[in-house]
């Protein structure tokens, strides 16, 4: 069995890190980045089977970075993770290809969770998801 590759995206070293050693407990070879540009190299480099996009990293918006990793790998289960619990911010990162919405710091618990028990291919055939501080959820829960 051949293994998953994360891509984890975060400015922030210990929430990288974080993100980096979860993953790995989850069975998925992980690369890590600080910024965008890093990010497409190695997406460009190799096959992505998740990627993790922190919002705001230094050197382009992270909604721009996961529009462009997704007409890299349109496969590939994307996730935003983000501080900020926006209904807005949630339709553009769908609309720009996020699988899930994952607001920090709630959701990383979940998230490993459906990734040990659905994989990376799990998570992008049930998107949209949202991962906050009331769990998992269908983005249409937020959209009234």
């Amino acid at each position: 069995m051949s293994s998953t590759t994360a891509l984890v995206i975060d400015d922030t070293e210990a929430n990288r890190q974080f993100f980096e050693r979860l993953l790995a407990q989850a069975s998925f070879q992980v690369i890590g980045a600080a910024r965008g540009q890093d990010a497409l190299k190695v997406a460009q480099e190799q096959l992505i089977d998740l990627a993790i996009v922190d919002i705001e990293i230094p050197d382009m918006s992270g909604l721009e970075l996961l529009g462009r990793l997704r007409r890299l790998h349109p496969e590939a289960c994307m996730v935003v993770a983000t501080m900020h619990d926006e209904q807005s911010l949630m339709a553009s990162a769908f609309s720009r290809g996020a699988d899930v919405f994952l607001v920090k710091p709630h959701g990383f618990v979940d998230l490993f969770r459906r990734l040990q028990t659905q994989g990376a291919l799990g998570l992008h055939e049930s998107r949209p998801l949202v991962i906050d501080q009331y769990g998992v959820r269908g983005f249409s829960a937020y959209s009234g």
